[in-house]
């Protein structure tokens, strides 16, 4: 097919654009190739009218879901997401009303995390200070332990004299 420059490889029409653009730009191209296709063959025009008629209402319903969910995705990532309580039950009302909100729910996060930090703080402190008195201990019992021994040695030099 490289030899023939008007046509091109079957490949090339699934690596164009990604996304609902590029499946409304497969479309068109296989519109065209369709219209390449039935110039150069025996197929009737009402055939061609029909399949004209059926790639333009898929693209049509491809637009249509892509504006859709557009709008889905928009709703969504509003700010204001509000729960439509005539679906609820009285029960669940209830539940809802005296439930705590979320800014409750964020202040009480924001307490418990700077309690947390702060008892990782103090912790840290405490076990630094508690490796401090463990090696002045262990320093401590060397120099008795090495006083000892020079007090034995002094007596026994003394004794020897």
């Amino acid at each position: 097919m490289d030899h023939i420059p008007g046509v091109r490889r079957r490949s090339s029409l699934f690596s164009s654009t990604p996304g609902i653009c590029g499946i409304r730009y497969q479309m068109q191209l296989r519109f065209s190739l369709l219209s390449f296709s039935a110039s150069g063959s025996a197929s009737t025009s009402t055939e061609q009218l029909k399949y004209e008629k059926q790639l333009r209402q898929e693209i049509k319903q491809w637009n249509d879901l892509l504006r859709t969910k557009y709008r889905d995705l928009q709703q969504m990532c509003s700010i204001n997401n509000v729960v439509d309580q005539s679906v609820l039950t009285e029960e669940q009302r209830r539940y809802l009303a005296d439930g705590p909100t979320v800014e409750s729910f964020l202040a009480e996060t924001r307490s418990f995390d700077r309690a947390l930090t702060t008892y990782i703080e103090q912790k840290a402190f405490l076990m630094e200070r508690n490796a401090h008195i463990v090696h002045e201990a262990k320093v401590m019992v060397e120099l008795a332990l090495k006083d000892s021994i020079a007090t034995e040695l002094l007596k026994t030099n003394s004794s020897c004299l």
